[in-house]
């Protein structure tokens, strides 16, 4: 759907179509539809108007690499946004994979609780050949007891889909921009920048359970944080 969008096959404010249509169509449920056109609102490509229907809002141009502080697909899902078709190659250098007990420092930075057991995932997010982010993770073991590097190597919120360990429910996020460190200027790509964009997520299972606290430090200038309300 998103192709399609953005190759005119809906062009801006055409409707899409019926529900019971598009299942059909992709020989899916009317719930996997509803998901999908959430998702897609959520993106800011559409939007449900009450006794009109699904309409295909004009695009917004911006040529950076966009993503979203929404995401829960993992670093994979930058390649879904149509904006994004500079994206030829992308790949994960895992740099530390530890158990590691949460002290009250770590405590106050991922909010977890004083003796909990999480693994520490450091991650060097390469876009066409170029360290273009760095992930500074941790997440409750409790959560998922067997998770092992090269799940990490992979995609972790895959793992936890294809394990069907829990739902992930809601993310709580902080974005700011801070001067590179010494260590991020070695890692990342900056060439004449010295800061980095900072995005914080805090992420949770349905059940309530904090599971995951996420830092991810980038090269501001080549991405864009999109977000999208309705009202």
């Amino acid at each position: 759907m998103k192709g399609e969008i953005d190759s005119d096959v809906y062009p801006p404010k055409t409707i899409l179509p019926g529900e019971e249509e598009l299942s059909e169509r992709f020989s899916v449920t009317r719930n996997t539809i509803r998901r999908a056109l959430k998702k897609l609102q959520s993106e800011g490509l559409v939007y449900t108007v009450k006794g009109r229907g699904v309409v295909v809002l004009e695009p917004v141009t911006d040529n950076r690499m966009v993503f979203s502080a929404a995401n829960h697909f993992g670093f994979q899902d930058l390649t879904s946004f149509p904006q994004n078709k500079s994206i030829r190659e992308l790949a994960t250098k895992v740099l530390t994979f530890e158990e590691v007990e949460i002290d009250s420092e770590l405590s106050e930075h991922t909010s977890f609780s004083l003796g909990d057991i999480a693994y520490h995932v450091e991650r060097l997010r390469m876009v066409n050949g170029k360290a273009m982010a760095l992930d500074t993770s941790y997440f409750r073991k409790e959560n998922m007891p067997n998770l092992s590097e090269n799940d990490a190597q992979k995609s972790i919120y895959q793992y936890i889909r294809d394990e069907n360990l829990f739902k992930i429910a809601a993310a709580r996020s902080v974005a700011t921009v801070e001067t590179a460190d010494e260590r991020e200027t070695d890692l990342l790509d900056l060439d004449e920048s010295n800061c980095v964009g900072v995005l914080k997520k805090y992420v949770y299972t349905d059940l309530g359970s904090l599971f995951e606290c996420t830092e991810t430090k980038y090269i501001p200038n080549h991405f864009s944080l999109v977000g999208f309300e309705s009202y």
